[in-house]
């Protein structure tokens, strides 16, 4: 979900910076940040826990 919203986004930033609308294209660019960010948070927490539960066994 996170990496389809940030491609959204970072599509829709590129859009809004091709019209002109700088504003709108770096609010865009930042919420894809966001949603990347949590993304990669995500992955970093599953490999831990799969890493933490590897070492359990």
């Amino acid at each position: 979900m996170c990496f389809v919203a940030s491609i959204i986004l970072v599509v829709l930033g590129i859009n809004f910076y091709n019209a002109g609308n700088i504003p709108l294209a770096l609010g865009s660019f930042l919420f894809a940040a966001l949603f990347i960010g949590l993304m990669v948070r995500n992955i970093l927490y599953v490999k831990k826990m799969k890493r933490e539960k590897k070492d359990d066994n």
